[in-house]
């Protein structure tokens, strides 16, 4: 994943919450996709997360273990930088399932984010990927130097 912006801090639980709910996000679709896993994968890497940690990693099973869950997360900003990195995993597959995108509504709704807000963020990722496709498209085609 490319960031373009500063990484929140975040701290060693919700970090996380966040790798929790890519992968609740990943078994939504009963598809968890190769491209999940690695973006998954990426994301532990980059959040410099001890894998020791995630032995006893757990999804939601219920609505109230989903609520338990987003405890951690204070704030809007983060909340925002989580669904963001949500919609992402969701894409990652160019397959946006439907309980994807219900589970990320559920998601936004528990943390208090607007629909409208929720609309951007989704429309943002879909044009970042659009942009990182189109990227790729000129380094591969041209000799472009940096």
């Amino acid at each position: 994943m490319y960031c373009f912006y500063n990484p929140l801090e975040l701290s060693d639980e919700q970090k996380l919450v966040y790798i929790k709910l890519l992968v609740y996000l990943a078994q939504t679709d009963n598809a968890s996709a190769v491209m999940e896993r690695t973006f998954i994968k990426k994301t532990i890497v980059q959040m410099k997360i001890d894998p020791k940690s995630l032995h006893d990693l757990s999804v939601p099973v219920t609505n109230d273990d989903l609520y338990s869950a987003l405890l951690p997360i204070n704030g809007r900003f983060m909340a925002i930088d989580l669904l963001h990195r949500l919609w992402y995993a969701a894409s990652i597959d160019e397959n946006f399932a439907d309980e994807e995108i219900e589970l990320i509504q559920k998601i936004a709704k528990i943390l208090d984010i607007d629909e409208d807000t929720i609309l951007k963020i989704g429309n943002f990722v879909v044009d970042e990927t659009n942009f990182f496709a189109q990227v790729k498209d000129i380094f591969e085609t041209d000799n472009v130097r940096c």
